[in-house]
């Protein structure tokens, strides 16, 4: 009977123990936390903080950008491109934000389809504060599967142009892991149209 217990309770003990890993693991491919865009005020990339650091950020061989339109029309929302090109790993994920010439972060995102998420500041694990509501998006779960997102983007009423876009990409080798892994940095630049 003892030998019994001891072994169920080494059952759950594994059990708990494999499955918080697996969930740690799974849980940053349906993306990382806020503030990993490399822009000004934020928290560097997944690159600085330790996690996805195999590799020197932006040295590998891929392509990562940005392709919003050439201008914006304050309060009228836009769609934007984040892709990679180039790339040979099998899951990508991005995160990104803008922000005026005075290094506001303006403007809110919208996700289109099911490959992107805006991140809420309800979510613990993203660490998103409530100010900073709709002013990032990255990729979500079944995202990972693309090499490219589109995403709507509304400007603010005013702001101070130029709007500057900044990205973080993670080119992953699929493994589950964190090791391997290249991340790169973007940037993108648009303007209020002239009438």
């Amino acid at each position: 009977m003892r030998i019994l217990k001891k072994s169920v309770v080494c059952i759950i003990f594994n059990a708990a123990f494999y499955g918080l890993i697996t969930n740690t693991v799974l849980a940053w491919s349906s993306g990382p936390p806020a503030y990993r865009t490399g822009a000004s005020g934020d928290n560097g990339t997944c690159n600085a903080d330790g996690c996805h650091n195999s590799y020197s950020l932006d040295s590998g061989s891929a392509i990562f950008s940005i392709k919003p339109p050439t201008a914006y029309t304050a309060g009228k929302a836009v769609k934007i491109k984040v892709a990679f090109s180039n790339s040979s790993g099998k899951k990508h994920g991005f995160e990104m934000t803008a922000l005026d010439a005075d290094g506001n972060r303006v403007g809110t995102f919208k996700k289109i389809g099911n490959t992107t998420q805006v991140i809420s500041p309800g979510d613990a694990a993203r660490e998103l504060d409530k100010a900073d509501k709709d002013k990032y998006i990255e990729q979500s779960t079944k995202g990972v599967k693309k090499k490219s997102w589109v995403f709507k983007w509304t400007p603010p009423v005013s702001a101070t142009d130029p709007i500057k876009f900044y990205a973080a990409g993670c080119e992953a080798d699929g493994k589950g892991t964190a090791g391997d892994d290249y991340v790169y940095t973007t940037t993108a630049e648009i303007s209020a149209s002239t009438p």
